[in-house]
């Protein structure tokens, strides 16, 4: 049973995040809606679905939409919740990107509607492409816009995941430390910017209608089971991969895997048993292959804006001089800390996670190069 603490969390969520729906309407700044999410643990039944009952994808809305839960055969839980949010910013930012491209920016910004941090973006063009026709400007940048799209939601979510393991709270309030790196999150998170990107690829049909039978294809690929074997194969993993204690549920197993080792893929955590013979579908991250192709620079930053910063900028900038978070650089320092902190502090790591290795010295020399390298 849910301890008492953890009903009131609930309860203090769905106030906040009403509170701020009724304001921003479909999200914040023009952003996406905020959308709920859940851990894949099996104190609760009600959390389980199978493949049809997730309802229709609605972007703009809750109504025809259910999140939670799924189990697949070869992807593992999925996360429904997380990967709705992954695939509408994908969408959301594929159209920001387009417009900024078309208009010859070299610098902007976007966030997480739910995250204090800011990213920044900055774009050099390839020599002589104001000069290309504009029909060819044009096809070049619907070309490359999607791609960013993924990369740029991909580097995005997987921060938050950071920053919640370093304690940051929603509202200041609400604690997610529970879920950061649970072991669904990742490679939900990854299916659903390679969802957005499909849908936005479907020519001629609506983003939800899309994104409806893009779900419902992949949940048939990965090998969807009922609710009732959902909820079985993961209440078989109390115990190892969670428990549930007075104060509520503890995720033990954590998975750091975000495509920082050297095969560039997040790999999924399978129960043992659950689907016997099934083997891992593991997916690429989101690169910058096609816009570099075409010769365009990109770099990404993260503006820190948490009231927790402190925490992560010490790993990167341990002699001070704090200041923004490279991703590229940053993030496989960050998850070699978290890793080693993790395993410290007991929990499980999940198969397949960044094996890159920093000694304090090299952590250090890298802060010494420019933070905007294209």
């Amino acid at each position: 049973m849910r301890s008492k603490e953890s009903f009131f969390q609930v309860i203090i969520c769905v106030v906040l995040l009403l509170s701020v729906m009724s304001v921003t309407g479909c999200g914040i700044a023009g952003g996406p809606r905020l959308r709920p999410s859940t851990h894949a643990c099996g104190d609760s039944r009600g959390r389980f679905h199978d493949a049809e009952s997730v309802g229709q994808h609605n972007y703009s809305s809750f109504l025809g939409e259910h999140d939670g839960v799924v189990y697949t055969a070869r992807g593992g839980c999925i996360d429904i919740g997380h990967l709705r949010i992954a695939a509408d910013n994908v969408y959301f930012l594929n159209k920001k990107v387009s417009r900024h491209l078309e208009k010859g920016r070299t610098a902007f910004t976007y966030k997480l509607n739910a995250d204090p941090s800011i990213y920044h973006v900055s774009v050099i063009y390839p020599a002589g492409f104001q000069s290309l026709p504009e029909s060819e400007q044009q096809r070049i940048i619907n070309e490359i816009s999607p791609e960013l799209a993924q990369y740029f939601t991909w580097q995005m979510i997987s921060w938050h995941e950071v920053i919640t393991w370093f304690g940051y709270k929603v509202a200041g309030v609400i604690p997610q430390f529970v879920s950061a790196f649970s072991w669904e999150d990742p490679y939900s998170n990854l299916v659903g910017t390679r969802l957005g990107a499909e849908a936005i690829s479907m020519k001629g049909y609506s983003f939800n209608d899309a994104m409806t039978y893009c779900l419902d294809t992949e949940l048939e690929r990965l090998g969807s089971v009922s609710a009732d074997q959902a909820y079985a194969a993961s209440k078989s993993m109390e115990g190892q991969w969670y428990k549930d204690t007075i104060l509520g549920v503890k995720v033990l197993l954590r998975s750091f895997d975000l495509g920082c080792d050297s095969d560039k893929c997040v790999t999924p955590s399978l129960v043992p048993g659950a689907c016997p013979g099934a083997q891992p579908l593991c997916y690429p991250v989101p690169q910058l292959t096609t816009a570099q192709k075409y010769g365009f620079g990109i770099a990404l930053q993260i503006e820190p804006r948490e009231y927790m910063r402190g925490k992560y900028l010490a790993v990167l900038y341990p002699y001070g001089d704090r200041g923004w978070v490279t991703p590229s650089v940053d993030m496989p320092i960050l998850l070699n800390y978290i890793r080693h902190q993790a395993a410290d502090w007991g929990y499980q790591i999940a198969a397949n996670t960044c094996d890159t290795t920093f000694e304090h010295e090299k952590t250090v020399a890298a802060k010494d190069r420019t933070k905007t390298a294209y």
